[in-house]
């Protein structure tokens, strides 16, 4: 409301000629400027509105309703009416104006040109018309800025949701392609025995060999018939710990400490065979909440391979630590061939052996796999470290 626009008045009688007009913005005595005023008071009156939009000549109208005008000789040269409406008369709406405009019978006193004659007296009307080029501009720059900014919200919007989307579809494709290569590591795991044994069969029920070569058969089909026995219960164990075996079981309260120390006495006849020694650093005390037996299977896991790959005469060490307030830190260490930096990271991978060789001593690739589950599924972590020629295996579980 504290905005003042450029406008200018024009005074026309009852049949709509021009009598006079006013404005201090507009210069409305250069050529052609009355044929220019013509066609808007024709546009203006031609209306029913009192208000209205000139968008041809970016004007906006306002007709005051009719009245009765009294000219007399004052020498000016513009129009002013005695009650001449002011500059909130250049709103949009009719405003405090239409009100006056109702009794249409109220007689003006005007200053007209000094050539006129003796009083008289017409009926008549004003009309305004107010400058709106800056209100169109303002508005076609906020429609401008309206559609660059949706389009850009849009781009926006659409990149987003293609990252979050992707960022949303990675596990799946992940679990998709892991599948696929479990799938494909399994068969190609139990062709091999398989091949061994379809092929010790059908000598077996050849006459050309005798009874020293059809025993070396039937051990060589018991050998692979206990290979194919590990494989598939390994693969039964990891397929359990994926569908969630681990969380439908209830929770207990263990204590790491005593099964860790029960388990070393287990493997250590089968340490001392191999000609290995089993040191152990066990802190009292530590107790965690999780399944007993998934517990002791990776306890199992990490000394099985302990004993298979550790130098011979070497010495496997064995401890567990409070790490921190909250978690304890179980380690393996064993000497042996150093493992690679890019080996680290794959040899929790299913079906995944540094040397394929490793596979004639009943590895199958799934064990660090399975003991990585079952660790994930009590909120820990697995690692492996190598160094000096020493590798560690360490697991951090939080306590209870």
């Amino acid at each position: 409301m504290n905005i003042l626009l450029p406008f200018f008045r024009v005074l026309i009688d009852a049949d709509g000629k021009i009598v006079d007009m006013d404005g201090d913005y507009y210069d409305l005595t250069q050529e052609g400027s009355e044929a220019v005023l013509e066609e808007l008071v024709s546009a203006a009156t031609a209306s029913e509105e009192k208000v209205g939009d000139l968008r041809d000549y970016n004007l906006r109208y306002y007709r005051s309703g009719a009245r009765k005008w009294s000219y007399g000789k004052t020498p000016d040269r513009n129009p002013v009416p005695e009650t001449a409406p002011t500059a909130e008369a250049t709103s949009s709406s009719a405003g405090e104006d239409a009100p006056a405009d109702s009794d249409g019978g109220a007689e003006v006193h005007v200053r007209v040109r000094p050539a006129e004659a003796e009083p008289a007296s017409t009926d008549g009307q004003i009309i305004i018309f107010m400058d709106i080029s800056s209100e169109i501009a303002t508005m076609q720059n906020l429609y401008r800025t309206c559609v660059i900014i949706g389009l850009g919200s849009f781009a926006s919007f659409l990149v987003i949701s293609i990252f979050f989307a992707r960022w949303a579809v990675r596990p799946v494709e992940e679990a998709w392609a892991q599948q696929r290569q479990f799938v494909s590591d399994a068969s190609h795991e139990l062709k091999t025995p398989l091949t061994v044994i379809l092929t010790d069969a059908e000598m077996l029920k050849s006459p050309r060999f005798d009874e020293a070569h059809k025993a070396q058969f039937v051990e060589n089909i018991l050998t692979m018939s206990n290979q194919m026995r590990g494989l598939v219960e390994s693969l039964l164990q990891l397929a359990r710990v994926d569908s969630g075996a681990i969380q439908k079981m209830p929770l207990q309260t263990i204590d790491l400490s005593g099964l860790v120390s029960d388990e070393l006495l287990t493997f250590d006849a089968l340490f001392f065979e191999k000609g290995l020694t089993l040191a152990e650093d066990i802190t009292d005390g530590i107790t965690i909440h999780g399944s007993p037996q998934h517990l002791k299977q990776v306890v199992e896991i990490l000394l099985d391979n302990a004993q298979k790959y550790a130098s011979p005469q070497g010495t496997v060490q064995v401890t567990l630590q409070k790490s921190g307030a909250h978690h304890c830190l179980l380690s393996v260490s064993d000497p042996g061939d150093p493992i690679r930096p890019e080996d680290l990271k794959k040899i929790f991978q299913r079906f995944y052996r540094i040397d394929e060789a490793r596979a004639m001593n009943h590895s199958y690739g799934l064990g660090l796999s399975i003991a990585e589950n079952i660790v994930k599924n009590h909120k820990g972590r697995i690692w492996a470290e190598s160094a000096e020629g020493i590798n560690t295996f360490r697991v951090e579980l939080p306590m209870a």
